[in-house]
């Protein structure tokens, strides 16, 4: 088993991966249809017993990930004192990350030779068959300025106390 630390300053969360070969398919969806399409695939089908939530945090996020080898679920390993998690209060060592916000740039121009992307897009990348480093791309994609929505789900029958929260 082989462990791997991903210490991006793009990333600004503490992120930790068991590698794993892992598929590099990509499962995007515009913020505007995350937001209006009901639940299709069996990926989003929430399993009796458990229930999941959203939610926005600005960086660093506070929370470190692992992805575990054999599922390639990815899990909350730790929330770390201090962090936007922690101040949140929602995300909890256990709880499996289902989906996470990402930012992609759909024009690029050059201006006297430098390149410059424009067309922001907010997408949702499910993690499920993601790889770690494809996940923490995302997550990372965002400018500062703009909080990382990350949706999580908890299967340990802990009543979530939340109206962003699905049973």
């Amino acid at each position: 088993m082989q462990v791997a630390r991903c210490h991006s300053r793009a990333i600004h969360a503490c992120t930790r991966a068991r590698v794993a070969p892992r598929r590099l398919a990509c499962n995007v969806r515009t913020s505007a249809e995350a937001n209006g399409t009901p639940a299709t695939s069996s990926q989003d089908q929430i399993p009796l017993g458990c229930a999941r939530y959203s939610v926005s945090l600005k960086k660093p996020l506070g929370v470190v990930l692992e992805q575990d080898v054999k599922s390639g679920n990815i899990f909350v390993v730790e929330v770390k004192a201090g962090g936007s998690a922690a101040l949140d209060g929602r995300v909890k060592v256990g709880d499996q990350l289902i989906a996470t916000s990402g930012v992609i740039y759909t024009t690029e121009s050059d201006y006297g030779g430098a390149m410059v992307k424009g067309g922001q897009q907010l997408v949702r990348l499910r993690v499920a068959g993601e790889t770690f480093k494809t996940v923490s791309a995302a997550i990372g994609s965002h400018p500062g300025h703009m909080p990382v929505t990350l949706e999580f789900q908890r299967c340990d029958g802990t009543n979530l106390s939340s109206g962003s929260m699905s049973e």
